[in-house]
């Protein structure tokens, strides 16, 4: 159970939040109770929630001499204590109380007379019950406890909850709450309890699902606090420095459309085209050797991850692709001015962005600077990897199509027929070689336009040359909510004037790039929650909220609001380039006023939502955490359709 506040500066940010309850809960609450060294055994679950905030060199300093896989066969340490941290499922537990049941391989227990117990969420009673009837490990137990953490802290104000498969049973769902809402929800209370929140609760009234998780988890954080009185939250009557929170929870079948656009942002960029597993991503690099060394050039393979502790990635993960190789390239540049050693002027220093070669030369002309450079370097590598692909799949004309599609504008601000958009959308996937750029291409349409029309079907599935699996897939897209065939035919002024194009409406009037006017509508939701406007007719409370911070069913839609951030044209002469900058990047807040608010998107939150916390925490005034069943890209999400 989460230990009662301590006087003294509070952790700020998810991420930081979470690491301190680890080390205040498990690993400090252990070290007090039994000084020595100890061996710490984790499941694949609690494995991927320790390693997202904690490193080995920091269990090292908590006298953790040895992390072990609790699936694996492992050797005896008898003269040690063992620290367990479980999911709290009956395979995991029924493996610990193997390590202390004799059996023919084990004659006695794997370890000494200290044992701690540690599970991440809530311990159902059967399983409780199974651990006190093993007496040899009871009589060892020091500690047995619920940290409430079963969730990955990915970022400062981003998580998801490790259920990659659960996208199949959420939108296949009966009429009956399936085990992954339970299991959602029995999750999201332990976020709740870990920030010390008893939020509101509000859902989009439109789906069945959301309705669903909002019950469930009104139930379920009510029976925790009920359960744990000496728990506090904010709002209570002894913390009143920001009211209660407020959790909105969502699916995906309210926006279709954001996980199937191409983003070029960074952190978007990196996961829609390179290959990125658990945060790993490989690259090839050219190997640096001195300057005193032959100039013969070879490459390698490097890995490299990309994380919280990556501090050029947290910088850099939402900015502009362009931008990224922009300020990439002026660091270098700056370590090589200031030193005296003036390496690329006679190398074409006096370009705007620096190539892979001259960085390199840089890097054998400044050893001193070796480990700064090396993490510049992997980054200029990794983005110029982005850019590669961008250029060799033609990006930039498709990005263009796939804006005035999900916007309903070109980047002249004007709005072209149908009949228009279907010629360019047919002319793209002839030519297109990608299946999968295809599939988004003609997904994006269909969910844009709200299906298509039956007399452009045929011209339109013909040049997109879907394989069964890919066919199937773009059906599913009817189980989201989204018709493949529009419903209506158009008007007779549309026949006489040719339907026009249809799209969000959704708009960043003041984009940075024409290839980025797109706006996701999670971002909406929550520019209209910071500014307390959210409609309450379409995202209700389970029950009643205080009147403040809530609207009635007058204020605009978030679904049809038709652009944000501001409301001047963009200027003529700038429309000229794509990739052209028009504004500086708003300043970062530091400190926000009013309550927390959470918002969960069942289904998979896609990499321009989680960038769009940000974008809004840096122009609002209160503190956002987004978080999913996952974090899924374009690919992942094509093949989350595929198993409806």
């Amino acid at each position: 159970m989460p230990a009662k506040d301590q006087q003294g500066k509070a952790p700020t940010g998810l991420r930081m939040i979470v690491q301190k309850r680890m080390m205040d809960d498990v690993l400090h609450n252990t070290m007090k109770k039994h000084p020595g060294w100890h061996i710490l055994v984790m499941d694949k679950a609690a494995t991927r929630v320790i390693s997202s905030v904690i490193g080995m060199y920091d269990l090292m300093e908590q006298r953790i001499s040895l992390v072990e896989d609790l699936s694996k066969k492992r050797a005896p340490f008898r003269d040690k204590a063992v620290i367990y941290l479980l999911a709290p499922t009956k395979d995991s537990v029924d493996k610990m109380l193997a390590d202390w049941t004799p059996s023919e391989d084990l004659k006695e227990p794997l370890y000494g007379n200290g044992a701690f117990i540690y599970f991440l969420g809530a311990l159902p009673d059967p399983l409780l019950a199974r651990i006190k009837s093993c007496k040899p490990l009871l009589k060892r137990v020091k500690g047995l406890g619920e940290i409430n953490i079963d969730f990955l802290a990915k970022e400062s104000s981003a998580f998801h909850l490790d259920m990659d498969s659960s996208f199949s049973v959420l939108f296949k769902r009966g009429g009956r709450p399936s085990r992954a809402e339970f299991a959602i929800c029995d999750k999201l209370v332990t976020l709740c309890a870990t920030l010390n929140e008893y939020p509101h609760v509000r859902y989009d009234a439109a789906s069945p699902l959301s309705t669903s998780l909002a019950k469930i988890f009104h139930n379920k954080m009510n029976e925790f606090v009920g359960k744990n009185q000496n728990w506090w939250h904010h709002g209570d009557a002894s913390h009143t420095d920001r009211g209660r929170a407020t959790l909105l929870l969502l699916d995906r079948t309210a926006d279709c459309l954001s996980p199937l656009m191409h983003e070029f942002t960074y952190q978007a960029m990196v996961n829609d085209l390179l290959k990125v597993t658990d945060d790993k991503i490989s690259y090839e690099a050219e190997t640096v050797g001195t300057a005193a060394e032959e100039d013969g050039k070879a490459t390698m393979t490097k890995d490299a991850l990309l994380n919280e502790n990556d501090e050029v990635w947290v910088e850099l993960r939402g900015d502009h692709i362009a931008d990224v190789i922009q300020k990439l390239s002026g660091r270098i540049r700056d370590i090589v001015n200031s030193n005296t050693a003036q390496v690329l002027k006679s190398k074409g220093g006096s370009a705007k962005a620096l190539s892979l070669s001259q960085m390199a030369n840089a890097m054998k002309a400044l050893p001193e600077y070796r480990e700064v450079m090396s993490k510049l370097s992997q980054h200029m590598h990794i983005s110029h990897e982005c850019m590669d692909l961008f250029n060799k799949a033609s990006l930039l004309d498709l990005s263009e199509l796939e804006q005035t599609l999900a916007t309903g504008k070109d980047e002249n601000g004007r709005t072209p027929k149908v009949s228009e958009l279907v010629n360019l959308v047919e002319e793209e996937l002839k030519t297109s070689e990608d299946a999968l750029t295809r599939l988004r291409l003609l997904g994006i349409f269909i969910v844009s336009q709200k299906g298509i029309r039956n007399r452009d079907k045929d011209r339109l599935l013909t040049a997109a040359r879907l394989n069964p699996k890919a066919a199937r897939t773009l059906q599913n897209l009817q189980k989201m909510g989204c018709p493949l065939i529009q419903k209506t035919e158009s008007s007779r002024l549309n026949s006489i004037f040719g339907q026009r194009a249809g799209g969000s409406g959704r708009h960043d009037v003041e984009s940075e790039y024409s290839t980025s006017r797109y706006v996701p509508l999670l971002k909406i939701i929550m520019q209209e929650m910071n500014d307390g406007v959210l409609s309450m007719d379409q995202y209700p409370s389970v029950v009643p909220m205080p009147m403040e911070g809530s609207s009635s069913g007058t204020a605009m839609s978030a679904r049809n609001r038709q652009s944000v951030t501001g409301s001047a044209r963009r200027d003529n002469s700038m429309r000229a380039s794509k990739w052209a900058r028009e504004s500086a990047k708003p300043t970062k807040r530091n400190a926000f006023s009013g309550s927390r608010q959470i918002v969960f998107m069942a289904g998979g939150l896609c990499y321009s939502e989680i960038r769009s916390v940000s974008e809004v925490m840096n122009t609002g005034e209160k503190e956002f955490i987004v978080g999913g069943t996952r974090f899924v890209n374009p690919r992942q999400f094509a093949r989350e359709l595929s198993t409806l």
